[in-house]
């Protein structure tokens, strides 16, 4: 399960509650009592239990997009080191950063999977502009192989069903900011099993919105929508029944992010 948005709204909506500290922390990821995330460019590792944080990076360029390794010995990130964005591991414990990826283009660090694997999307692929598709990376061999499905910005893999969720198109693409966007680039949900011979099936043809972010655990499936206005985590089954908002928010006439 990709973890880093439901932490991160979690976050949020904690800080609205607790002003005991203030910061601009971004891209959170959890695992077990640690949490990595960005702040000042760089990413801090926090201990939940002894509320001890330290700083992993100190490098001129932006870290983001950290996620732990299933047994939480390496985080994954991106930087711009060498000019565009790439995908780097560095061990938990510190050290130097060793790329994995050799794109040179733009590139959403996605998830590991328990094999020691990196699904990431990149828009390398040959065609039309702004056309994207999801990759696995081996950090250790730095073997990469392409995910058979058309047009992916983002995806969740669900190891126990062997089934990858991924996001078609959505403002993501174009990196624009509209708050509320209904149209033919909207972004949609769909289901694949790996490694079969069948079309993928769309989950979100009855949400009439722009649905991203997928993440899965069990047999829910949990998204972000802006269905009511603005972001909202949303949940719905695996196979793309009973969708709904869990946390509904709004912004405050002082631009404050309220949770209903």
């Amino acid at each position: 399960m990709k973890k880093r948005t439901i932490v991160g709204m979690s976050l949020l909506l904690m800080s609205f509650h607790s002003m005991a500290k203030s910061g601009y922390h971004r891209d959170p990821d959890l695992h077990d009592n640690q949490v990595v995330f960005t702040a000042e460019g760089d990413l801090w590792l926090h201990d939940m239990e002894s509320a001890a944080t330290r700083r992993l990076t100190t490098n001129l360029a932006q870290e983001q997009q950290a996620a732990f390794s299933s047994d939480g010995t390496q985080i994954a990130f991106t930087a711009n080191y060498e000019g565009a964005t790439e995908v780097y591991v560095i061990p938990t414990e510190g050290g130097v950063a060793r790329r994995v990826t050799f794109e040179n283009s733009y590139v959403y660090l996605q998830q590991w999977t328990s094999d020691g694997k990196l699904l990431y999307s990149t828009n390398t692929r040959v065609g039309p502009a702004n056309n994207w598709s999801l990759k696995q990376v081996d950090p250790a061999t730095l073997n990469t192989e392409e995910v058979p499905v058309a047009d992916a910005i983002e995806g969740a893999i669900d190891e126990a069903s062997d089934t990858l969720y991924f996001t078609q198109f959505g403002l993501q693409v174009s990196r624009d900011n509209a708050r509320y966007y209904r149209g033919g680039a909207q972004g949609e949900l769909w289901r694949y099993k790996l490694g079969s011979q069948t079309e993928a099936l769309l989950l979100t043809d009855a949400h009439d919105a722009s649905a991203r972010e997928p993440m899965v655990t069990g047999d829910k499936l949990y998204f972000v929508s802006n269905q009511n206005g603005n972001d909202n985590l949303w949940v719905m089954s695996a196979s793309g029944k009973n969708a709904k908002a869990l946390r509904k928010m709004r912004i405050s006439p002082r631009c404050e992010i309220i949770a209903a």
